[in-house]
């Protein structure tokens, strides 16, 4: 076999619900679809005083088994997991994972230190790791770093955790994960703009009125999430991340190749030219923030909370392709449905020929991009209803992935482990593209404080203000 052949994947909190309900469900998928080019070792690392039987006794109940793979594939792949009980405060904690992680290995191995631990241990942990060697690569073997969102709390910590970890590591060691990026759809985008003809020349201030970005969710905050959400909001939960990662996906210029450097260069380009709303004339008519009645009797919630649960905004990119052009951004929690979508709204025709149906508050042509739950692409368009006069109906195209390749998409965190394991950071966010967004975002926070925190319903979908962020003809929110 070739040299450093086996890759061990240490999970670092591994008694927490992301292990069992996200990374071991894809690293076994991958595994079960054979899309390792070697071996594989997982090791769960938390300070719970189980055994390598319990923890993959845990993994099964957790169901964390795939389904269209087999039983017997399922216990051949739990022997390759196995369980290390320390706290991982100490420096001598740590020189005991490495003699247990040498142990395992019994050879030179490419490493994966995935940290699902509380942010505020990312620095410690790596600093530690580094400490006793576990991050050296003079042997030739890769080690990699693995952090979750949120990666610092604004543009001064983020920086502040930037510039400690990169004293300590490589930017091609450290894997700022969003999985977002991992999901199909959102990597879909790249093809439906540079593969397609019919939408690459109309994809600009000439031709596209308005860009619709919506993250919607239903939940509130159950599993105990509400100590944390407080001090973030739904601008840090989600739209400093997820939406604005979507944003410079949809409005980047084509990369000249697809590789890691000229995507992650080009998304950052889009960061760097939102406009900042301290710099508009009216900065409160471009954001609308809201909370969910009975957000304050929700456990580990302020009484006198000012926290938004939901904010929509209005964006503009100042570049040459997007002068102009609004990208209205929205988010919240207890919203009517669960999706995410990304619709580019077209321009209409310099002349209606066909009356006031068209004029305003309707426009037919909308290529909608479906993230989640419902993974696919709608393009809307008029077309005339039979029989006599002109009577224009609107119909639509839909591609469903389900539907057209008759199997499950991989799930976001399926590619991204695998990614991190062959080493493409073409779907990690780059240090620079995480201080962008938190720029961005910190203005947003400073601004909003002077616009109302309204209230609104439970199961609605947002404050009706919202509305008020389309102009008069530009439409309306999409509603899934």
């Amino acid at each position: 076999m070739p040299a450093n052949d086996l890759t061990q994947v240490i999970i670092l909190g591994a008694s927490g619900d992301l292990t069992a309900r996200k990374l071991i469900p894809a690293l076994y998928a991958a595994h079960c679809q054979h899309l390792f080019s070697g071996r594989l070792q997982v090791i769960g690392v938390a300070r719970r005083p189980w055994d390598d039987a319990f923890f993959r006794d845990h993994l099964s109940k957790a169901g964390s088994t795939m389904p269209g793979c087999s039983y017997d594939s399922w216990e051949t792949f739990l022997k390759l997991v196995t369980y290390v009980q320390t706290h991982l405060e100490t420096v001598a904690d740590y020189s005991a994972l490495k003699a247990k992680l040498d142990a395992l290995a019994g050879e030179i191995c490419n490493r994966v230190f995935y940290l699902a631990v509380k942010p505020e241990l990312f620095l410690p942990s790596v600093e530690n790791l580094h400490q006793v060697g576990l991050l050296d690569q003079s042997s030739g073997a890769t080690r990699r770093v693995v952090v979750e969102k949120p990666f610092g709390t604004d543009l001064k910590s983020a920086r502040s955790l930037n510039y400690a970890l990169l004293q300590i590591l490589g930017e091609d060691q450290l894997y700022r994960i969003d999985h977002y990026l991992g999901k199909e759809t959102v990597q879909n985008i790249f093809v439906c703009r540079f593969r397609n003809a019919m939408f690459e020349p109309l994809w600009n201030q000439k031709y596209v009125e308005l860009v619709q970005i919506t993250v919607a969710e239903s939940i509130g905050m159950e599993n105990g999430r509400g100590g944390y959400y407080d001090t973030a909001g739904a601008v840090s939960d989600i739209l400093q991340n997820h939406a604005l990662q979507l944003l410079a996906l949809t409005a980047m210029e084509p990369p000249s190749r697809l590789d890691q450097k000229s995507i992650r260069d080009e998304k950052v380009k889009v960061l760097e030219d939102l406009r900042l709303f301290s710099d508009m004339p009216e900065p409160h008519k471009c954001i609308v923030r809201g909370q969910y009645d009975g957000y304050r009797d929700e456990p580990g919630v302020a009484k006198n909370s000012q926290t938004e649960t939901y904010i929509s905004t209005r964006a503009y990119i100042d570049n040459w392709r997007w002068g102009g052009v609004p990208f209205l951004l929205r988010t919240g929690k207890h919203l009517p449905a669960r999706f995410t979508s990304i619709s580019v709204q077209f321009r209409m025709p310099p002349h209606t020929l066909f009356g006031a149906y068209n004029e305003c508050h309707l426009r037919p042509n909308t290529l909608t991009m479906r993230i989640q739950p419902s993974e696919g692409t709608d393009l809307t368009f008029d077309v005339k209803e039979p029989g006599a006069g002109i009577n224009i109906k609107p119909a639509k195209l839909t591609f469903d992935y389900q539907d057209y390749f008759h199997k499950p998409n991989p799930k976001a965190y399926q590619r991204l482990l695998q990614d991190v394991i062959s080493g493409d950071q073409s779907l990690f966010l780059r240090s620079d593209e995480v201080e962008e967004s938190w720029r961005w975002a910190d203005d947003l926070r400073r601004v909003m404080l002077d616009t109302p925190l309204l209230p609104y319903a439970k199961n609605s979908w947002g404050p009706a203000a919202a509305n008020s962020l389309f102009g008069e003809c530009e439409g309306r929110w999409a509603q899934g």
